[in-house]
């Protein structure tokens, strides 16, 4: 049985006799590839794990390093705490004053809370400084200071687009 040529061998040799020629040095032969892990031999750019070839190292910043460095630039950590805090609620003042408060604003750091019942607007009055010192706990000092604390508020007797000015509703029950 005669041996057939490798193509692919042969071309290679006969690249490296013309390196040669040229003065050039030629490649140096290839080492065989391990196959104890199963995996084929690397040939071409390293590739991500993804498939896709990486352009450069991987020593870039996180994107959230990013954003925190733009949002200090721009002034932005009041707002996101206050965007935290609303969003964020039930985890500051628990789950069952969550269920009967909610926030409706905040301003000049002073955050504006509406609860259900006057009850739960008293508690929370008292409950104050424990609910101040947990915000300053979780999104930093200086960022919430008062709290201003309103209970429900009292029905609208104007009913429709058309209104008379006057007194406006009275003892007329009876």
């Amino acid at each position: 049985m005669s041996e057939q040529p490798d193509p692919v061998k042969a071309a290679f040799e006969a690249m490296q006799e013309a390196a040669k020629k040229r003065g050039s040095t030629p490649l140096p032969p290839r080492k065989a590839a391990s196959r104890s892990r199963g995996l084929p031999p690397r040939i071409g750019r390293p590739t991500g794990r993804d498939g896709r070839r990486r352009r450069r190292p991987l020593d870039v910043d996180s994107i959230g390093a990013v954003l925190g460095d733009e949002f200090s630039k721009r002034g932005w950590e009041k707002d996101i705490a206050g965007g935290w805090v609303f969003g964020h609620w039930d985890e500051l003042v628990g789950e069952k004053i969550a269920q009967h408060t909610r926030v409706e604003m905040i301003k000049d750091k002073k955050l504006f809370i509406i609860c259900d019942s006057t009850a739960w607007a008293t508690n929370l009055r008292m409950m104050q400084r424990q609910i101040l010192q947990v915000i300053a706990e979780k999104v930093g000092p200086n960022i919430i200071v008062e709290l201003k604390i309103f209970g429900p508020r009292a029905p609208s007797w104007r009913k429709g687009p058309l209104h008379v000015k006057g007194r406006g509703p009275r003892d007329t029950y009876g």
